[in-house]
């Protein structure tokens, strides 16, 4: 039984850091997103295209957004 009792704490340790390096890498990925974001808006030209290419770069944000993560 003491077997048994160590290795479920072990398993739960490595679960622990396991979540932690996942959750370490969701704040990053966050970070990145926010800075993305909070960027002004820059057209490089002010035509259909231009604003065509604008939006669906947004598009893309929201789709990155709106997936799943797990």
């Amino acid at each position: 039984e003491s077997f048994s009792h160590s290795h479920k704490l072990r398993e739960t340790l490595v679960a622990v850091q396991q979540l932690d390096k996942n959750m370490s890498s969701l704040r990053a990925w966050l970070s990145h997103i926010e800075a993305e974001l909070s960027r002004p808006i820059v057209y490089a030209t002010c035509d259909d295209k231009e604003i065509q290419r604008k939006q669906s770069q947004q598009q893309t944000v929201r789709g990155v957004l709106a997936a799943p993560h797990c």
